[in-house]
């Protein structure tokens, strides 16, 4: 009914998820007292304080456009062709990439579709919560908190995860093989055909440590052969003169400082304020 005059990405939106369409509601201020549930994180002696991005007026949400915290399905249970409805937008695959060339994962158990997990340091909440706001409608539930004590310090982070779907099984193949029963993280040459700017950018914010005038990416989980294949889709699709680097016994990707300034422009719009520092 809603197919007439509308053009070829409006009406594959209009099909997609259940989640695809929102009426959005204005959801005002959003901070980390009420978002976890009453318990208080402290930053710099400073509470966080962060708005949503959500438009004030009832509209329909275009496609390959921010979803919002709004558009996030409130019943944790939905039957399976509900499930099977929800879709990924390009801007959506690229922000999936991006984590999962950094600080993201997937799992998959068997017979069952594969879940997205994500986890970031409360340091890093302004982050966390630009991400959780785009792919939030892929989620039945709230972020959760979580704690850890490393070499005898308390630190807390925050983390969430996705429904198991069936539209995260491109992902999924994308990245992952099965090796001996155990589903192994892995590069593959088919990433070229999907990586682009917003992928970089989210990689450098997840994984991206400054270095003099350019850019380290960490690629500590990657084989050298698997690095080789990353560095050389860089190359290609890009343009880029980036080059591996050994440190101790990893293998990382470093892009220098001409590269640097050539795509940040590019990069940029897909930056939040937290993570400027890298790129400045």
């Amino acid at each position: 009914m809603f197919s007439v005059g509308l053009d070829v990405d409006t009406r594959a939106y209009f099909t997609a998820a259940t989640c695809a369409i929102s009426f959005n509601k204005s959801l005002s201020v959003i901070t980390p007292l009420l978002f976890l549930k009453g318990k208080i994180f402290i930053l710099n002696k400073n509470y966080f304080t962060l708005t949503s991005n959500i438009n004030n007026k009832k509209e329909i949400t275009i496609w390959n456009k921010k979803l919002g915290f709004s558009s996030m399905n409130k019943i944790s249970k939905i039957n399976h062709l509900e499930r099977n409805m929800i879709k990924l937008t390009p801007r959506i695959k690229s922000i999936i990439i991006g984590l999962l060339l950094s600080d993201g994962w997937l799992q998959q158990r068997y017979h069952w579709n594969p879940r997205i997990g994500f986890k970031q340091s409360i340091n890093n909440f302004n982050y966390f919560w630009n991400i959780f706001n785009e792919i939030s409608y892929l989620c039945a539930n709230l972020p959760y908190k979580g704690k850890s004590i490393i070499r005898g310090k308390l630190f807390y982070n925050i983390s969430f995860q996705t429904r198991q779907l069936e539209c995260l099984n491109e992902m999924f193949n994308l990245f992952y093989n099965n090796v001996d029963g155990i589903n192994k993280k892995t590069i593959k040459y088919d990433l070229i055909h999907y990586i682009d700017y917003r992928v970089i950018a989210h990689w450098i914010m997840g994984d991206g440590s400054k270095r003099k005038k350019g850019i380290i990416l960490c690629t500590d989980s990657f084989s050298i052969k698997e690095v080789i294949l990353l560095n050389h889709i860089l190359i290609i699709k890009f343009n880029l003169k980036s080059t591996i680097q050994k440190e101790k016994k990893f293998y990382r990707i470093y892009i220098n400082g001409k590269d640097l300034i050539v795509i940040k422009p590019y990069i940029l719009p897909y930056f939040v304020d937290h993570f400027l520092y890298k790129i400045s």
